[in-house]
């Protein structure tokens, strides 16, 4: 089963996939044939002379085939499900929800291409769409092409990759054109005597070409989800499949999505709110963070366009505003966002913090308010605070009071927006001042918090009990506040943090105080020497839980041999059977951590905190 995955958006799995001896880049656009499609086109034919109830079709890219033939059962029109049948050699057409014979029957035949026979019945409920590509994935796994007949449209081409539909044909927008509708990747279909379009493609295939070359463009800047966004306005289901979508096959989407990123995403719609990176953001606060122990005092701040947050003009003004003051270590700066929540300064670099942009209008939806109430909630719940700042516009933020209620003392700073104004800065100055009184500077210094807030980052990315291995004892900081080293007393190096990543990367030594049974593990198969990368086939077990750049440990038998970067999720390390895994930063060596990507040790080694 040949499938390798170069980048994963949404369910979209990029890369090359094959059918029999067809190999082709997916997802794939299957095309009548034609004069006008260029050369090298995937196309798609009917053969006369299939036997009564069956259908003949073969697919093509001009110099290889393959050939699918199966019965078309009632189903296929009524929309019933209930069957599957083999269509050729990899190839099987199944009627969803097929019976449990038939399903056992497909497991065992691990098909190279699902054809989804009844793709239109369900797409025009919608919901049992979306829950049957859940069930395919779930049951069959990421490796199968999956095909969706007469469901693709040029406007409709954004969601189908997004879902995870490999294949897509023109042959429902052949029929609409037929019929005198015009099709528009933007606008959708509509009939001529009404169409506001404007085509820009002489033929019908040309239009498909243009709608998937920019979903593959989307695709590959990392945009995808925001396209299909901008195409909702095309068609009403558009909206409905992203809500079930969103619903019933979250927790698959945010598998799938890394936990690294680049770029600036723009959220503008209410539906960017849920878009997986920033759901999983909430989630990992709630359950995975508690602010660092010296802090006393909460200083709640509006969140800035400059991501991130520090650099921005107004929070440079606002950390302006407090130098000098006694035991300014203990202050802990939370900005409030939309969409993500609750960010607190040692977390602007976590993607997605550092990565989004949205329209400011100062009116928060109810969907907005509920992560900043619940971050409040936990915050506070977990937190050694004695006094709360808040210099935030109190009509703006009103919810934010009703949230934080009579649990501490609470200075409002501000009566108006102007957050930066010299009276406004003052003010500042002063509630911070006030609520330090009572407390003293750490015994251990300001790089002591420093070491706090970096071991709750590494709470927030590797877990608990990770972390506090990884910091248990004596540890020594070096580097730059955009460039930290985690080094131990030896002058070994454990990990190291950049700004722009946002999240640990781990040296072997780093990997070895997560023992014995470290998180986000791959198991590296018997007899495979370690040099270089890790593919797939080397693969024999990896946690669930790894995401596309993670910092992943790899074992085998449970000894450490190596540290590296996740390139597919956890469960697709051993769902498919091509590709790359892991790419290895450093083996385990006899005697020293052995870089490999250009990350030496520096001789300058920080203090003891």
């Amino acid at each position: 089963m040949a499938r390798t995955v170069d980048r994963i958006e949404g369910l979209g799995l990029i890369g090359r996939g094959a059918v029999g001896n067809l190999s082709f880049a997916v997802p794939a656009l299957l095309e009548r044939p034609s004069d006008r499609a260029p050369p090298g086109r995937l196309c798609i034919s009917a053969v006369a002379g299939t036997l009564p109830g069956h259908r003949h079709l073969m697919i093509g890219d001009g110099t290889r085939s393959v050939d699918l033939t199966f019965p078309v059962p009632a189903p296929e029109i009524t929309g019933a499900g209930g069957s599957a049948s083999e269509a050729g050699f990899g190839s099987w057409v199944v009627h969803w929800p097929p019976p449990a014979d038939a399903l056992q029957r497909l497991r065992a035949a691990r098909p190279e291409l699902l054809v989804l026979g009844n793709a239109r019945a369900l797409w025009s409920d919608g919901e049992s769409f979306i829950q049957a590509i859940g069930a395919i994935r779930k049951e069959l796994g990421p490796a199968p092409l999956l095909w969706a007949p007469r469901v693709a449209l040029p406007h409709r081409i954004p969601m189908l990759q997004y879902l995870g539909i490999d294949l897509m044909d023109t042959t429902e927008g052949e029929i609409l054109s037929s019929a005198g509708m015009e099709l528009d990747e933007s606008l959708g279909a509509s009939a001529p005597e009404t169409s506001l379009t404007i085509s820009v493609a002489s033929d019908l295939g040309a239009i498909y070409r243009d709608a998937f070359a920019r979903a593959n463009h989307a695709s590959r800047v990392g945009r995808l989800r925001e396209l299909v966004e901008a195409r909702l306005a095309a068609e009403p289901i558009l909206a409905e499949m992203l809500r079930y979508a969103d619903r019933d096959l979250g927790d698959l989407l945010e598998e799938y999505t890394p936990v690294v990123g680049h770029g600036t995403g723009r959220y503008v719609l209410a539906e960017s709110l849920r878009r997986p990176q920033m759901r999983r953001f909430r989630v990992r606060l709630l359950e995975r963070y508690r602010p660092p122990a010296s802090k006393a005092v909460l200083l709640l701040v509006p969140c800035s366009r400059t991501k991130p947050y520090r650099n921005s003009r107004s929070h440079r003004r606002f950390w302006g505003a407090l130098e000098g003051l006694r035991s300014l270590e203990r202050v802990h700066i939370v900005s409030l966002s939309s969409p993500v929540g609750l960010v607190p300064r040692e977390l602007e670099d976590v993607y997605p913090a550092r990565q989004y942009d949205i329209p400011v209008t100062g009116e928060w939806s109810e969907a907005e308010r509920q992560p900043i109430r619940e971050g409040l909630h936990h915050i506070l719940g977990q937190g050694r605070y004695r006094a709360i700042v808040a210099h935030l516009d109190p009509a703006e933020y009103g919810f934010v009071r009703e949230a934080i209620g009579d649990r501490l003392p609470t200075a409002w700073t501000i009566g108006d927006d102007r957050t930066t104004t010299t009276e406004a800065l003052a003010s500042l100055r002063d509630a911070v001042a006030s609520a330090l009184v009572e407390s003293r500077p750490t015994s251990g210094g300001p790089l002591s918090v420093v070491r706090e807030e970096l071991a709750e980052l590494a709470a927030f990315q590797f877990g608990r009990t990770a972390a506090d291995r990884l910091f248990a004892g004596k540890i020594r900081l070096a580097g730059r506040p955009w460039f930290q080293r985690l080094v131990d007393p030896a002058h070994v190096d454990l990990a190291t943090w950049r700004e722009e990543r946002g999240l640990f990367h781990l040296t072997v030594a780093g990997g070895q105080r997560l023992l014995p049974d470290p998180p986000l593990a791959v198991e590296v198969s018997e007899g495979l020497t370690l040099a270089g990368d890790l593919f797939v086939p080397g693969v024999r077990r990896a946690d669930p839980a790894i995401r596309v750049g993670d910092a992943v440990v790899l074992m085998r038998d449970g000894r450490l041999l190596g540290v590296g970067e996740a390139l597919l999720p956890g469960r697709l390390m051993t769902g498919l059977t091509k590709g790359s895994a892991v790419r290895v930063r450093h083996r385990e060596h006899s005697s020293t951590d052995t870089p490999m990507m250009g990350e030496r040790s520096s001789p300058q080694h920080g203090p003891v905190v």
